[in-house]
């Protein structure tokens, strides 16, 4: 799963669609944007590599310029769950070990080539500090990881398997060229021959649907 457009990231593009992605919800001055980028590292993250590994004590967290990334935890049966996936202008690390700095639960590895611009705690604290209105910002950031993650416990407690596929293919329409189907098995809480069958149960009802 090659990323053509990924190896052409420059430092000049990574930090053009981060201030875009900031502005579209707090004002920065010139020099703000100085100050921020002395504080932000862009790094390129190999497919099948991790940003993140369980226990890591990085405290590190990324906005991601370009590819796909998963966010899993590997249960005592050394199974992986997968709890979201990450895609260009989103944030991803272990949100409770960067604010507690504690040890992280949690893995993000590259789906493809990607690449981040990776922060670390004390770095986004001085941003905060020289820049009140990003504080906001990554208030409402949290907020809505948080409210993503929600959404997911709901949906894993609420709805059938066929209801998280088709909320997953509605939120992300071309995520089946994205990520591999075991992957998004492993989101939905199936096995991949259950996703297999789930899927070819729906073409087979949609063409019946066509023919009448």
């Amino acid at each position: 799963m090659e990323n053509s457009n990924a190896t052409l990231v420059t430092e000049e593009n990574a930090y053009r669609d981060l201030f875009t992605y900031i502005q579209q919800r707090v004002t920065l001055s010139e020099a703000d944007k100085v100050f921020i980028k002395q504080r932000f590292t862009l790094r390129n993250i190999k497919r099948k590599t991790y940003f993140l590994r369980e226990g890591d004590l990085g405290f590190e967290q990324a906005f991601i310029i370009a590819g796909t990334m998963r966010v899993f935890y590997i249960d005592g049966k050394s199974q992986e769950h997968v709890l979201y996936f990450g895609f260009k202008d989103w944030w991803i690390g272990d949100l409770a070990s960067f604010e507690l700095r504690s040890p992280s639960q949690l893995n993000v590895q590259a789906l493809e080539d990607t690449w981040i611009l990776a922060f670390t705690h004390d770095g986004i604290d001085e941003i905060f500090k020289h820049i009140p209105q990003m504080e906001r910002l990554f208030r409402i950031m949290a907020q809505r990881t948080l409210a993503v993650l929600q959404k997911r416990l709901f949906l894993t407690v609420s709805a059938s398997a066929e209801e998280r596929y088709l909320a997953l293919i509605d939120r992300h329409p071309s995520i089946e060229q994205l990520v591999p189907q075991h992957q998004i098995a492993s989101y939905l809480g199936i096995l991949p021959e259950s996703l297999s069958r789930m899927k070819k149960q729906r073409i087979q009802k949609s063409r019946g649907q066509k023919a009448i």
